[in-house]
């Protein structure tokens, strides 16, 4: 009976165990630092020149933001990773991220914990002349942002409200939050300065919110959960 049971223990905590990459290869990036990136085909993923941090925000879908915490290299010392999986289904985000979570903790010794902190946010809502949003565009699957020399333009054919929130969360300077009570899909173009500089014949972010889409942004605190790296080590190069 002893051993049935001591069996049935063992099954169980293996059908537990997360799962991890077959094979996984961590070397450090040669400088210079021209580009990051991820990119997963079939059963492999790689990451060319990314930090602990990028990983540790993709790896717990997070923003970065939410993350705090670590030795100062885990934000500086970039990485090339390849991994493969075992054989099955094409990798998606959903089955990525625990692998990558197994793969943090095991090669690079990634302890965390997570806690609610309240910090500064900034919350979307709509402006007293009202929401100046067209309907989606049906015919078109257009959302990117760019960013050059003559400010930051934003476009969405189909772009939620929280979608909108995170775009600017990017620029902001701190989080973003949709409080606008705006469900849906809409199609909004904006364009405006980050540095709020004078000399520019482009709208500040606060302005441009304002005139072109009948938004604002209005300071307050909010609770958020953040991922706080307790340690890290880096790896060894295999």
């Amino acid at each position: 009976m002893k051993t049935i049971a001591a069996l049935s223990i063992a099954i169980a905590l293996h059908a537990q165990a997360p799962p991890t990459f077959e094979v996984a290869s961590i070397k450090p990036h040669p400088e210079p630092i021209n580009v990051s990136r991820s990119n997963t085909s079939g059963t492999y993923a790689t990451w060319t020149a990314e930090t602990l941090i990028d990983l540790v925000v993709e790896a717990y879908d997070l923003k970065y933001y939410q993350v705090s915490g670590g030795p100062k290299w885990a934000a500086t010392d970039h990485f090339d990773i390849n991994a493969r999986a075992a054989d099955g289904p094409p990798l998606t985000d959903q089955t990525l991220r625990p692998l990558v979570q197994s793969l943090l903790a095991g090669r690079f010794q990634l302890k965390i914990h997570r806690q609610t902190k309240e910090i500064p946010v900034y919350e979307l809502v709509i402006a007293k002349s009202g929401a100046k949003l067209r309907d989606p565009d049906i015919n078109s699957r257009e959302g990117y942002t760019m960013a050059g020399p003559t400010g930051i333009h934003i476009v969405q054919s189909h772009g939620t409200m929280q979608r909108l929130a995170e775009q600017l969360s990017n620029t902001a300077g701190r989080p973003v939050l949709d409080k606008t009570g705006l469900a849906g899909m809409f199609a909004y173009k904006l364009d405006f300065n980050p540095n709020n500089t004078s000399d520019s014949d482009i709208p500040s972010m606060s302005t441009a919110l304002q005139d072109q889409l009948g938004l604002r942004l209005e300071p307050q605190k909010a609770p958020i959960e953040i991922l706080v790296i307790d340690s890290a080590e880096k790896p060894s190069g295999n």
